[in-house]
């Protein structure tokens, strides 16, 4: 049975969730919104804004008539900084992003160095949180597995075995969330596109690195026992891991491709396959089927879809992946 503080925390979390959308809403469009009573939405309102979380403002809801207050996020009353680095043409690139209550794009820095250890990556954080005390999240995305804040199997060599979380958060104070990028990719494409109670595996083959997937079932993004579910990789393709990186640029790379398809075609049997990453081009996918069917019935098959950019749903996962963290700490 839920306790007070519990139920409390998650009727505050459903209106967060609400006027994270950017609106304005009075307290009968919040009730009538959210599921809560006028009474209760009046209680959360008042101590949301008087912590500032949320602004009430009189306005008028009609043209004629008495004015209500109506309530929106206070977009300067924390901020969430996303950090996230990958290897890029044999370069290391750091992007730091830091977004508002609502998800807007406050600052973007993105920068490639020839080198990353997790100095660079503190310093780089430590003068943007300078500049920003407002700071309630830090969550980053890693091209590796990201096993207990610890960074295991990297695509940057020189972060290998890095406990990243129990660093940041002793340097800095602040809730660290680490997760592999393909993570917070697949969250974020849940979190924009409703895809419901369908099994969505989302497949991103870059150049010159080992490539990821995530899968997501009936909205959760499977993990695995290591957090490291989706990770083709790992798959015997009759050669070195160095030869396999090697290939893994066009064309040299279909024949991967089309292995790692199968496996997750056969091993998931998901709805859709979502393929990105610049590896793949449109045309692609005509012959990744084809080559599919040679060992899959037609009839199991799933819809192919091709996405030119997955940034926006990386930025989303990131986003909700803060938020919920924040809900947790009541």
């Amino acid at each position: 049975m839920k306790d007070s503080a519990e139920i409390k925390q998650q009727n505050k979390s459903r209106i967060r969730t609400l006027l994270a959308q950017g609106g304005a809403y009075s307290k009968q469009q919040i009730a009538a919104k959210t599921g809560l009573s006028v009474a209760s939405c009046n209680t959360y309102l008042n101590e949301m804004e008087q912590a500032g979380e949320v602004l009430g403002e009189k306005q008028q809801l009609h043209a004629v008539g008495r004015t209500a207050a109506v309530y929106r996020m206070n977009e300067e009353y924390e901020s969430f900084v996303c950090l996230s680095f990958e290897l890029v043409e044999e370069k290391r690139q750091l992007t730091i992003q830091v977004l508002s209550p609502t998800g807007q794009v406050r600052l973007r820095q993105v920068q490639q160095l020839d080198r990353l250890p997790l100095g660079s990556i503190q310093d780089q954080l430590g003068r943007v949180l300078a500049q920003l005390p407002n700071t309630s999240q830090i969550v980053v995305g890693t091209p590796s597995i990201a096993e207990h804040g610890v960074i295991r199997h990297c695509d940057i060599p020189e972060l290998e075995g890095e406990p990243l979380v129990s660093r940041l958060e002793g340097e800095y104070g602040r809730p660290v969330s680490l997760a592999n990028d393909m993570y917070y990719k697949i969250y974020g494409y849940d979190r924009q596109e409703q895809v419901g109670d369908q099994i969505i595996t989302l497949v991103n083959y870059p150049s010159g690195v080992l490539p990821g997937t995530a899968t997501l079932c009936n909205g959760t993004v499977l993990t695995g026992r290591n957090l490291f579910a989706g990770m083709v990789g790992f798959l015997d393709y009759g050669m070195s891991r160095e030869e396999q990186i090697r290939k893994l640029h066009r064309p040299t790379a279909e024949p991967l491709i089309i292995q790692a398809v199968i496996a997750l075609i056969s091993i998931l049997n998901p709805h859709k396959l979502l393929l990105t990453g610049d590896l793949i081009r449109p045309q692609d996918l005509d012959s990744i089927r084809a080559a599919c069917q040679k060992c899959i019935p037609p009839e199991y098959m799933p819809d192919f879809d091709y996405l030119p950019d997955v940034e926006r749903y990386y930025r989303l996962g990131m986003y909700w992946t803060a938020r919920n963290r924040k809900d947790e700490q009541g």
